[in-house]
């Protein structure tokens, strides 16, 4: 009897399960069939996976787990980032108005209230004229622009134009009048082609007449090209200063050179000085290197030898005015521990320099301890006399306290202009 009620419980069970499946029967014939097809892919698949696999295990370099990685589907054009004059709807305004007619469009901004944004307006009309057509933009806004947005539309114009066609942007300058403009376009034009062609933009320099032009624009070369070749920029710059007497413009080659390599500028200058001295290119390369690291810049100047071309004792001083200015603890503390003799009295006359814009008081005092007896005379007579300047009582009072000599004493309370 406990078997028919077994198999009665198990029929029982069997169709309740059947009448709760009934309902869905045609879903799960459905499914079935996706995993009918779904395996028979993975089966056609799976022999060249294999076979990728393995090849890629025999290649060299190659990973062996026989994976590709996809590669980014393209973006959508309505996803990409907008520009600054998208985001602008005047700038956005400009830049339409441009593209259909950039003459017009410049008028258009002329008769616009906003001020402020006209020149980014004007920029924004000159990127789109000057792409296509550079000396057109230019002649325009050299005949119609004013004040401030005449020189920096120019410059925006010229540097696409040098682009594109420096010989011809430079043909165009050489028609300007000569004024402010034409110096922001040769600067532009120079900047932008020696980052192109170095050799072609410093000869069109050299055949500049002499002037502030032809300087201008040389600094604007110079600086442009020491940024990828300062040696080569350097060595132009020494035949500037040797047949043109523009020695500005070698002191500018030898500050970006010594930022760059500061060993290979301090050899540039040794060699230099063999056939031509330059006493203020060495004093640039000294205070450049001493922007950048005073400590460092004091221990080179200490070693060099006596007969190095490069040793002055003047080094110190232009080393500590620079130390000074952007820490004067540290410089008094070297100060203090330097031995006596020219390098420290140069680098005290430095350190006193800068320190009468900030304690005049301290300025004073270090001028005392100056070993050499006229230099000690010389400096603090500049210390008071500036000092007295500004707060004469303080200064008196520090002339009557300090340790001096009776005839030092009187003589600076007399130029204080106290009986």
């Amino acid at each position: 009897m406990r078997w028919i009620f077994r198999s009665l419980l198990t029929l029982a069970f069997i169709g309740l399960a059947t009448l709760a499946v009934l309902p869905h029967t045609d879903t799960i014939r459905n499914e079935w069939h996706h995993l009918r097809e779904t395996w028979e892919i993975v089966r056609s698949r799976a022999p060249s996976q294999s076979t990728a696999a393995v090849e890629s295990s025999n290649t060299p370099g190659k990973s062996d787990r026989g994976r590709t990685v996809l590669k980014p589907t393209p973006a959508d054009p309505t996803f990409i980032a907008k520009s600054a004059a998208d985001n602008d709807p005047f700038l956005a305004e400009a830049r339409r108005r441009a593209k259909d007619d950039p003459e017009s469009a410049m008028a258009w901004l002329q008769v616009q209230s906003l001020s402020q944004d006209s020149v980014r307006g004007m920029l924004e009309i000159v990127a789109v004229w000057a792409a296509e057509d550079s000396e057109s933009a230019l002649l325009w806004l050299e005949s119609n622009a004013q004040g401030l947005a005449r020189h920096t539309t120019i410059q925006s114009g010229m540097e696409l134009w040098a682009q594109q066609d420096p010989t011809a942007a430079a043909t165009w300058i050489d028609g300007m009048a000569n004024d402010g403009s034409k110096v922001t376009a040769a600067k532009a034009l120079a900047a932008n082609w020696a980052g192109q062609n170095p050799a072609e933009a410093s000869q069109w320099v050299e055949q500049l007449p002499a002037g502030s032009l032809r300087n201008d624009a040389a600094g604007a070369l110079v600086e442009s090209w020491a940024a990828t070749a300062p040696e080569a920029a350097a060595i132009w710059a020494l035949t500037e200063a040797e047949f043109n007497s523009n020695t500005e413009l070698l002191n500018l080659s030898i500050q970006h050179y010594t930022k760059a390599n500061p060993a290979e500028a301090e050899q540039f200058l040794r060699s230099v000085n063999e056939a031509y001295e330059a006493p203020a290119a060495i004093e640039t390369y000294v205070r450049t290197r001493a922007q950048t690291n005073p400590m460092d810049a004091m221990e080179w100047q200490i070693q060099l030898p006596q007969t190095d071309p490069l040793n002055n004792p003047k080094n110190s001083e232009v080393i500590m005015q620079e130390w000074s200015r952007t820490d004067s603890v540290a410089a008094s503390t070297w100060l203090n521990d330097a031995a006596a003799g020219d390098q420290r009295d140069a680098a005290i006359v430095g350190f006193t320099t800068t320190m009468l814009d900030f304690d005049p008081e301290a300025a004073a005092a270090w001028s005392n301890t100056i070993s050499e007896p006229n230099q000690r005379v010389e400096q603090l007579n500049r210390a008071i006399l500036s000092w007295s300047d500004s707060q004469p009582q303080q200064a008196l009072q520090w002339v009557q306290e300090a340790e001096l000599e009776a005839d030092l004493r009187n003589a600076l309370a007399s130029q204080i202009g106290a009986d």
